[in-house]
């Protein structure tokens, strides 16, 4: 799964499954572009990931012998989107692998959750997907050939209860990722979906705190949900998954959902 010559722009990509994927596609041997807001939102009201540890992937990546550009950027701006690819190809070149990985998570029932909470929700995490790839297909056109890859969630696959809002957002990424993957195959370029599980991540103790409850009883329940006697998933164990779609091992498979989940979507 050698990606050397090749330019991965991964978003969400200062800490968390980001930085999982961008290290992981570095040690392969691509350069990375890095994106990610630095900044808190009105919602979710837990912290977002700031600019201190997207030089920290940075500097990661360069420490593996790899380019790496840093992209402040709100995935929800078509013109801050647009400045962002603009400069990754200007700076490295190309872009070869499209990582959709910037998201947010919240709980709450359905008639409870706020306006504001299930706008962010959807402009974030499948708004802000399409924009990026609307932006990085044309690239992808021209060359001929490339990745695209959405990270979706178990929830994207099936229902969870009270996360209406999250719901409604993952699975409109598989139904984006699928129609994407049909439009762009004539040109070479494939798209494909990860499902994640709960992932030991910075938002499982956001999701928590906005549910009332500690960070190890969210992950408790969590791991009560697996078929596999597992809890948390360490972020590597979803970038072994993308670094696979994202290479040349992969090069046939398009519209298609792949699920690193312990078995949780069997039952």
């Amino acid at each position: 799964m050698e990606l050397a010559g090749k330019v991965a722009l991964v978003t969400g990509a200062a800490r968390g499954q980001g930085r999982a994927h961008a290290l992981a596609l570095a040690k392969a041997g691509a350069d990375v572009a890095l994106l990610d807001i630095c900044q808190n939102l009105a919602y979710p009201r837990y912290p977002m990931a700031n600019r201190a540890e997207l030089s920290q992937t940075a500097a990661a990546v360069r420490e593996l012998g790899r380019q790496a550009i840093e992209l402040v950027c709100d995935v929800r701006q078509a013109e801050e989107v647009a400045a962002s690819v603009t400069r990754t190809v200007a700076e490295l070149g190309r872009i070869d692998i499209l990582v959709n990985n910037a998201g947010v998570a919240g709980l709450g029932a359905s008639w409870e959750i706020s306006e504001e909470a299930f706008d962010a929700m959807l402009d974030v995490n499948l708004k802000g997907s399409w924009l990026m790839a609307k932006y990085v297909a044309p690239h992808l056109i021209a060359q001929g050939s490339g990745r695209i890859i959405f990270i979706s969630s178990t929830a994207g696959l099936r229902p969870l209860a009270w996360m209406a809002h999250y719901n409604a957002a993952k699975m409109g990424v598989v139904g984006l990722m699928k129609t994407m993957a049909i439009e762009l195959a004539p040109y070479n370029i494939t798209v494909n979906s990860l499902h994640p599980t709960g992932i030991d991540t910075e938002i499982i103790t956001g999701e928590a705190a906005e549910a009332g409850m500690s960070r190890e009883a969210l992950a408790a329940q969590i791991g009560r949900d697996h078929l596999l006697p597992v809890g948390l998933l360490p972020p590597q164990e979803i970038a072994n998954a993308l670094l696979f779609l994202a290479s040349d091992a992969a090069r046939y498979i398009t519209g298609q959902t792949l699920a690193i989940d312990a078995g949780y979507t069997l039952h």
